[in-house]
């Protein structure tokens, strides 16, 4: 049985194969297209937060975009409030 991440059964890998698998999957990585960058570096944006199961609302607060990291497959942004704090963690665009 061959798998298809990495083009070989694995009972026929052995040590000497790790550069070959990586390269093989490193391409496939690659294929996968960026997203489109829809905001940009200071611009102001609301977070949804998710209540009650399916219901969306979004926050009531402003956030200002401070940066953005282009990642396969969604871009990642940080963000400030209008008060400078900065926010933990990593948002993607909905």
């Amino acid at each position: 049985m061959v798998r298809s991440a990495t083009g070989m059964a694995p009972s026929r890998m052995t040590d000497l194969d790790v550069h070959a698998i990586w390269k093989r999957m490193e391409a496939r990585r690659h294929s996968v297209r960026l997203a489109k960058v829809k905001i940009r570096v200071g611009q102001h944006v609301r977070v949804s937060k998710f209540t009650n199961g399916a219901k969306q609302n979004f926050s009531t607060e402003i956030f200002r975009i401070t940066k953005v990291m282009e990642r396969r497959p969604q871009t990642l942004y940080e963000m400030k409030d209008l008060n400078g704090v900065h926010m933990d963690g990593q948002f993607y665009q909905e």
